[in-house]
């Protein structure tokens, strides 16, 4: 027997009292409103957005302001449309296209947003001292090149019959 099971007055199972006690509040649970099912729901769109921590709130709110409080998937992966293409990180882009095509299949997507950020460690990780880490005009350069690639992915992968938003801040 196990040290949990050897102690004194622990219960080896569930009481009647605590088994009525969970169905009456599975079956108060049952009651409330669905907000969406999982499959067969028009959703506007997926957001793709980087995990960075300091960004999320901020990252989360644009997504509401641009699709109107519509409701949407959300994926965060390091880099953002990095992670569509990235050589270094080839799980996230296995990641990445997979989410993609099950919000495709379950909820019928009509856009797909991805949300860049500037000085983007995953970037930095990607590219080493090749990264245009200057806030300027060569880093957003570099996050569009990045960009320019997934469209790419997007359009070799028959995943055209959605609108495509390509933002970075």
């Amino acid at each position: 027997m196990c040290e949990l099971h050897d102690k004194p007055g622990l219960s080896r199972g569930i009481s009647r009292r605590g088994f009525a006690t969970m169905a009456a509040v599975g079956a108060g649970l049952s009651l409330l409103p669905i907000r969406a099912r999982a499959a067969g729901v028009a959703v506007e769109a997926v957001c793709i957005m980087c995990i960075d921590y300091r960004l999320v709130d901020e990252g989360v709110k644009f997504f509401d302001g641009e699709l109107e409080h519509k409701p949407y998937d959300l994926v965060a992966l390091a880099g953002a449309s990095l992670a569509g293409v990235s050589q270094m990180f080839p799980a996230s882009v296995d990641a990445l296209w997979n989410h993609i095509t099950i919000a495709h299949t379950l909820h019928s997507i009509k856009r797909v947003l991805v949300l860049d950020h500037r000085k983007c460690g995953a970037y930095e990780q990607e590219f080493g001292q090749h990264y245009n880490q200057d806030g300027g005009a060569g880093e957003f350069a570099q996050h569009q090149q990045v960009m320019q690639r997934m469209r790419t992915q997007f359009r070799a992968r028959g995943l055209t019959n959605s609108s495509y938003s390509w933002i970075s801040f």
